[in-house]
């Protein structure tokens, strides 16, 4: 994981973001980490269809599928998990730079 990357996550307390390959051709996909307030971390990959994010569509946890959750306890166990869920850590950065949708 890049260093302004990791910064966010232990300084702000941010979540971070990386496009990843989805299952199904009208779906966007995106692996999420996000601190949580023990000093874990969780990581998810999220799918949710091409139309709610091309129109602007407000969406809730129904709307898209979760293929993979999982929560770590340190932050050097990231990039494991992060490759495990089918993105490259290094291309995890603040979420408006690869379009995800919060």
């Amino acid at each position: 994981m890049k260093t302004q990357a990791e910064n966010r996550l232990v300084m702000t307390k941010a979540e971070i973001s990386a496009r990843r390959p989805s299952s199904d051709p009208d779906r966007y996909s995106w692996v999420w980490v996000v601190p949580m307030l023990d000093g874990r971390f969780r990581i998810a990959a999220i799918e949710v269809p091409k139309h709610l994010v091309d129109e602007d569509i407000c969406f809730y946890d129904g709307d898209f599928d979760t293929p993979y959750v999982k929560i770590v306890d340190g932050i050097s166990e990231i990039d494991d998990a992060v490759r495990e869920a089918g993105a490259d850590p290094e291309e995890l950065d603040a979420p408006w730079h690869n379009n995800f949708p919060l």
